[in-house]
């Protein structure tokens, strides 16, 4: 696990675009092959990052076609972490929405919930 004072690095994701590059890449190297990553698009016609954090990491399943959302907010309350599930009309496109802050606990619990959701 990366220590909490590693992620205060990513503290400017908001207003600093190569910060909100690597805090993306941070989301996406926690991804696996069979998911199709990032699935959301969040850049605008001219491939400028639209920098919102919402989401910061997408992707869908190759294989059941859950979509995963991680919406991260701003890092002044470290305890931060909910989650829904948002199901499609059609039962085919369940998609796991979690909103955090980045920080090692929150970290834990977001591999947690990922690993249960896509396990039921």
């Amino acid at each position: 696990m990366i220590p909490h004072h590693k992620f205060q690095k990513f503290n400017t994701y908001l207003e600093d675009e190569y910060v909100y590059a690597e805090l993306e890449q941070f989301w996406h190297s926690k991804n696996k092959n069979e998911w199709i990553s990032p699935f959301y698009n969040t850049k605008f016609s001219n491939g400028k990052s639209m920098m919102n954090a919402n989401p910061i990491f997408s992707a869908k399943s190759l294989k059941n076609e859950k979509i995963i959302r991680i919406l991260q907010t701003d890092m002044g309350d470290q305890q931060e972490l909910s989650h829904w599930i948002n199901s499609s009309m059609d039962n085919h496109n369940d998609e796991l929405v979690i909103n955090c802050v980045l920080s090692e606990k929150n970290l834990i619990e977001i591999e947690s919930l990922i690993l249960n959701w896509i396990k039921s």
